[in-house]
């Protein structure tokens, strides 16, 4: 039974300590603000999913499931970065 409540303690106690996203929320905004110019011409899908991403990212954030939030942004940020190459690369083909 000790074992049992030490280790509910533990889990709440890692629960709680996991610090708020800001950091990589902000990362994934600046790179889908960079990737739009772009990728709104060449590559719509990729930075629509990216948007996509973002919003949810925040959305749980404001339900404070700071994990979720976290792990949303990093993906978020991936589909931007994606976009923009994928983007850079069409402008690239547009253009031969």
């Amino acid at each position: 039974m000790k074992a049992l409540t030490a280790s509910i303690v533990l889990a709440l106690a890692a629960c709680a300590s996991v610090p708020p996203p800001a950091t990589d929320l902000a990362f994934a905004r600046a790179a889908v603000e960079q990737a739009g110019p772009l990728a709104t011409r060449y590559a719509p899908a990729e930075l629509a999913a990216a948007q996509k991403k973002l919003e949810r990212a925040e959305q749980a954030l404001a339900r404070d499931d700071r994990v979720q939030a976290r792990r949303l942004a990093e993906e978020a940020e991936v589909d931007a970065r994606f976009a923009w190459a994928v983007a850079q690369n069409e402008r690239s083909r547009a253009a031969e």
